[in-house]
């Protein structure tokens, strides 16, 4: 479903002039207010009312939360689609937490594990190699798409390490990350060129929004927590690297988009990234 909608994001600029940030607006809003909707139905809108009643301080958070890590991440997400394609952008995404790992040992000043440094030098070689192709003189993927495919990871992270210590006040994901999404969407209408929705809704362009806003934000999330029922962390971490791979399989299906023997190398560099941590156990 994610791979999908990164793909269906591609095509959706081929055939708009509407920016990225005006596609992060409504993509926040629309899926926002349905899984506000499945929150309510549920009956969970009205308990983590009591809990925000209680502790009041935790908007700021859910704000935070939704602002400087979902309006972020999802403009800079699509910003680098716009630019380089969903494949590449979506491996390069994926090697960032590799890197978050260095990031967190010097905050808390200690050495990283085997296993981290080992996931780092991997993803740093396939992404070196993703985007020069093995021709250090050249890149063959566009820095800007690098740059913002890697903004969009690093607050990838962001947004699965802050909000943290809300579920342990019982804010359940799926009001965090409606309210969130409606916070952060009401936030982007401040950044938006012009308030204009209705070019979303043209017929060359319909059928990529609701993949992005049905298939790849509400099913794929509700489908993600539900597969976590039966899934340990570490199971369900092995089966998100099914993103990167399915990204690169749909592109070359849907826009003919290869890669290299090298950058293909890459690639399975990232994924073996990914999956470092999980299979290297420490002694």
């Amino acid at each position: 479903m994610w791979a999908s909608s990164g793909v269906a994001v591609q095509d959706f600029f081929l055939h708009s002039n509407k920016s990225a940030m005006d596609l992060t607006n409504i993509r926040m809003i629309l899926a926002g207010s349905l899984l506000l909707l499945i929150s309510f139905i549920q009956g969970g809108f009205k308990r983590n009312l009591q809990v925000l009643n209680q502790y009041p301080r935790l908007w700021i958070d859910i704000g935070i939360y939704g602002i400087f890590g979902m309006v972020i991440m999802l403009y800079s997400y699509f910003e680098a689609i716009s630019i380089g394609g969903a494949a590449a952008t979506t491996v390069l995404q994926y090697a960032c937490p590799a890197f978050v790992v260095i990031f967190d040992s010097l905050y808390y000043r200690r050495m990283p594990s085997r296993s981290e440094v080992i996931a780092a030098i991997l993803a740093t070689s396939g992404v070196l190699l993703l985007v020069t192709g093995g021709n250090f003189d050249k890149l063959s993927v566009p820095l800007a798409c690098v740059f913002w495919s890697l903004t969009s990871g690093a607050f990838f992270a962001f947004s699965a390490i802050f909000p943290k210590h809300l579920y342990v006040t019982k804010i359940d994901p799926y009001f965090l990350t409606s309210v969130g999404m409606l916070i952060g969407g009401a936030f982007s209408f401040l950044l938006v060129d012009e308030i204009n929705w209705k070019p979303f809704f043209e017929s060359d362009v319909i059928f990529d929004l609701a993949c992005i806003v049905i298939l790849g934000t509400v099913l794929a999330f509700l489908i993600f927590n539900a597969g976590l029922l039966y899934l340990t962390p570490e199971e369900a971490s092995v089966t998100a690297t099914t993103e990167p791979v399915a990204s690169v399989i749909i592109s070359y299906f849907v826009f003919s988009t290869t890669f290299g023997i090298i950058e293909s190398i890459g690639i399975c560099l990232v994924i073996i990234a990914i999956l470092a941590p999980i299979f290297i156990r420490e002694k």
